[in-house]
């Protein structure tokens, strides 16, 4: 009797991006030169998409979800992106004041709202890097703000000829370490400290020291 056939298929581990800021910083732009590595420059300001995309890292097989979106950000908006990403790509446009202001608002939104973990990415990217002249921003203002969010921060520029590395390197390393922190979350819960472990953390924030004490029996 001839045996079945059977085909491997990989097991894909499952991520969403979703990507954020006021419309004309180049969120379209982004996602598109990472999928195609072609820039383009007209979009459709009202459409918001998603898209999968498939990659190997690190020896293993991983899909994005990357979630394009268009409008206001509003309060109950934000609220349901936040119900449905893993990673938060927060852009502005260095020749945008106004668009820092909005980038701002969405970082410390996700911030306070955002409370399951260390597995949250926020990342926080600045565009039109080559738009120099046309700079409101300062790079140091950039900074700033990813340091209160406690977040990375890129200045970039998608249309550049290393447009699609400096993309493809954000989306790789941020997926990457959300990967890490979700595997550190699901080992903490695994192994959840003693109660030996938490009456030590209790003396220890009340104290600010743990004194080892010898006992004699």
């Amino acid at each position: 009797m001839r045996k079945r056939k059977t085909s491997h298929q990989p097991n894909f581990k499952a991520t969403r991006a979703v990507v954020l800021g006021k419309d004309g910083v180049g969120k379209s732009a982004l996602i598109v030169r990472f999928l195609t590595r072609r820039f383009i420059t007209e979009y459709d300001q009202t459409l918001e998409s998603t898209w999968r995309h498939h990659m190997e890292l690190d020896n293993e097989y991983i899909y994005v979800d990357l979630m394009d979106t268009a409008g206001e950000n509003s309060e109950t908006k934000l609220n349901c992106c936040l119900a449905r990403g893993d990673i938060f790509l927060v852009l502005y446009s260095i020749t945008d004041r106004a668009s820092f202001e909005e980038a701002t608002r969405i970082g410390r939104h996700i911030r306070v709202r955002k409370t399951n973990g260390n597995s949250v990415m926020l990342i926080l990217i600045a565009t039109k890097r080559d738009l120099e002249h046309f700079r409101e921003i300062d790079e140091t203002e950039g900074s700033d703000l990813s340091q209160e969010l406690e977040c990375p921060f890129y200045e970039i520029s998608v249309s550049s000829c290393d447009g699609y590395k400096e993309v493809a390197d954000i989306l790789q390393t941020s997926v990457r370490q959300f990967l890490r922190n979700e595997k550190n979350c699901i080992t903490d819960k695994r192994h959840p400290p003693s109660s030996l472990s938490k009456m030590k953390e209790g003396l220890i924030k009340r104290t600010g020291s743990f004194r080892r004490k010898s006992v004699t029996f």
